[in-house]
């Protein structure tokens, strides 16, 4: 009989190992994760083929000077204990990753590299011999990793860097209204063909689709979205239809999507927040449940989850809207992530404003109750396998 881990990584470092009982009535510590590695693990991924997993360290230190440069690393899980045993690592090309995924045939690893907010200033003469500053930011950057026959990573062998910026300043409390100055990568995920590569881009409104298939990114088509929305993060359902957090805009926007082109054409969007809501509010992640009826995402600033119902056409109907941990003065301390048990009837989301793992049940009418929940320290990001 199979047992369902959740490995959850922490913002003060680390990732720790819980088994979740039957009905999703119990979350067991384990007691046998990293200790303090990754120093910052936000994002995590599987390759069910080699059982490793995949963390990312979200620090800006991309290594110069530094005894403990920030990498992707990469562990062996114990099918057994589900322990995990480091295996590698390979340095960030670019700073503050902010996600990893596995690749087709588990043979690369891509991830997508956000670049802090943070700017040196540069003093430049213009072309008429007058003196002004120039304001320079972190690369964002798309990587990709090839992967050994035991599930280590090897150097990186394609980079992207994505270039642009959007509204700046502009009129997010975000970075002091300069989130969008340069651009800023957040999501990296594999379509269900395999054949593609999405990375959403927040600052310059883009969605990036880069074909795979070789040790190249190949960009094949760019959606522009309007100014003010930031896609942040994306996930298809099981009938071609990709949907879409807009973290700015407080949106969800739902595309159609052609498999063979790589093109996205809008479908449909919602707004995930109450009518009347005016307080600061910035969209995470979202889930959608196996039969693709529903789509969760989270609301930091409103800190609700907000869940929706998905028609065939890919179309989108509110349905509920749950409170859950009340987020701290900025946003990007508040609950970042979900994930879906493999049944689709419980949300598992890591709550950092409690120091929770919570586990909902999921009614038929998208409402959501909790079940249980166990204390977690910081929990930023969750990876569940099935062992």
């Amino acid at each position: 009989m199979s047992r369902t881990i959740a490995y959850v990584g922490r913002g003060n470092g680390g990732i720790d190992v819980f088994e979740i009982g039957e009905g999703s009535k119990t979350i067991t510590p384990l007691n046998n994760g990293s200790v303090g590695t990754p120093g910052y693990a936000g994002f995590l991924a599987y390759a069910k083929g080699t059982r490793t997993l995949y963390a990312v360290d979200e620090r800006k230190d991309a290594g110069r000077n530094a005894p403990n440069p920030t990498t992707v690393m990469a562990f062996r899980v114990d099918p057994e204990t589900a322990a995990l045993t480091f295996l590698n690592k390979q340095p960030t090309i670019g700073c503050s990753c902010a996600s990893v995924c596995v690749g087709p045939d588990e043979k690369y690893v891509f991830t997508a590299n956000h670049g802090k907010f943070d700017f040196v200033i540069k003093a430049v003469e213009t072309t008429d011999g007058k003196w002004t500053n120039r304001f320079v930011y972190d690369d964002s950057t798309v990587v990709q990793y090839p992967v050994a026959e035991d599930g280590s990573l090897e150097p990186a062998c394609d980079c992207f860097v994505l270039t642009g910026h959007g509204l700046d300043p502009n009129s997010s409390p975000q970075a002091g209204g300069h989130s969008q100055a340069s651009a800023h990568a957040h999501i990296a995920i594999v379509d269900p063909s395999g054949k593609f590569l999405l990375v959403c881009e927040k600052a310059s409104e883009k969605v990036y689709v880069f074909r795979l298939g070789s040790d190249r990114l190949v960009p094949v088509s760019i959606y522009q979205a309007p100014l003010g929305t930031g896609p942040r993060h994306c996930a298809f359902d099981r009938n071609g239809h990709m949907f879409m957090t807009s973290e700015f805009s407080s949106e969800i926007w739902g595309f159609d999507f052609n498999d063979e082109s790589g093109i996205l054409t809008f479908n449909n969007k919602q707004s995930t927040i109450a009518p009347g809501f005016t307080g600061r509010n910035e969209l995470a992640t979202l889930q959608i449940t196996p039969d693709g009826k529903m789509v969760f995402v989270n609301n930091r600033g409103e800190d609700t989850i907000a869940g929706f119902g998905i028609a065939a056409d890919g179309s989108l109907t509110k349905l509920s809207a749950t409170p859950v941990g009340k987020c701290p003065a900025d946003p990007k301390d508040a609950v970042r992530d979900l994930q879906l048990m493999p049944d689709g009837k419980v949300l598992l989301v890591p709550v950092r404003p409690d120091d929770v793992l919570r586990a909902y049940a999921i009614g038929e009418d998208g409402t959501l109750t909790p079940i249980t929940e166990a204390p977690v320290s910081d929990p930023v990001n969750i990876c569940l396998v099935e062992l």
